[in-house]
C-alpha cells in the first residue's frame, strides 16, 4: 500500500511539473506574438496604438513602435524622434465596431519603418506597404482588419495584408490605446 501511495504522489508531482512548464512555454510564445507586426521573418514591436475618428465616417488606426509619451511629445511639442515605425490604416466606419473589416472597408493604409518625427510631422522612412504607391509590388491585393474588443481603455485586434508580390504583413495588438479626438 505504501508503494502505491508513493507512486500516486510521484505521478501527481510529475503531472504538475509538466503541466506548469507547458503553460509557461505557451504564455511566453503568446506574449512574443502579441503587439507586433510581422513581415517575412522580421518582427516590429508595437508600443502605442492611436484611434482617431475623423469627419466623413472614417477612423484612423495607427500602430507605432514608440511609447505614448514619446510620440505625443513629438506631435505636440516638436521633439525629434528617430527610428519611428508606423502602420496607419483608414477604416470606413466611425465609430468602430467589433467586427471584421474587409479590404474594401480600408481605402488607405501604409507601413513605413525608420522614419522620423520632425516638428510634429512624420517624415516617412522605408515604405514596406502602401495602398497607393507607384511601386506596385508594395501595394496590397487583399487584406482585412478584425476588431475583437473595443472599450474605453482597451482594444484588441488583428490584421493581415498580402502585397502584390505575395509578401504577407500581419499583426495584432491587445492593450490600452490613445483615443485622439
Amino acid at each position: 500500500m505504501k508503494k502505491l501511495n508513493k507512486l500516486v504522489i510521484l505521478f501527481c508531482l510529475a503531472l504538475t511539473v509538466f503541466s506548469c512548464s507547458s503553460d509557461d512555454e505557451n504564455n511566453t510564445e503568446e506574449l512574443q506574438n502579441t503587439n507586433v507586426i510581422t513581415l517575412n521573418n522580421e518582427t516590429y514591436v508595437v508600443n502605442t496604438v492611436i484611434v482617431e475618428p475623423s469627419i466623413g465616417d472614417n477612423t484612423y488606426v495607427s500602430l507605432i513602435n514608440k511609447n505614448e509619451t514619446e510620440f505625443l511629445d513629438a506631435i505636440n511639442n516638436g521633439t525629434q524622434v528617430d527610428n519611428v515605425n508606423v502602420f496607419n490604416m483608414r477604416i470606413n466606419q466611425s465609430p468602430l465596431g467589433e467586427q471584421t473589416y474587409s479590404f474594401s472597408d480600408i481605402p488607405n493604409f501604409e507601413f513605413s519603418i525608420n522614419g522620423q518625427m520632425i516638428n510634429g510631422e512624420l517624415e516617412e522612412g522605408d515604405i514596406l506597404l502602401d495602398r497607393n504607391n507607384a511601386d506596385t509590388s508594395l501595394n496590397a491585393s487583399t487584406g482585412s482588419f478584425t476588431l475583437d474588443y473595443y472599450a474605453i481603455d482597451q482594444i484588441e485586434f488583428s490584421f493581415q495584408f498580402t502585397r502584390n508580390d505575395g509578401t504577407v504583413i500581419n499583426g495584432n495588438y491587445k492593450g490600452d490605446f490613445v483615443y485622439y479626438d
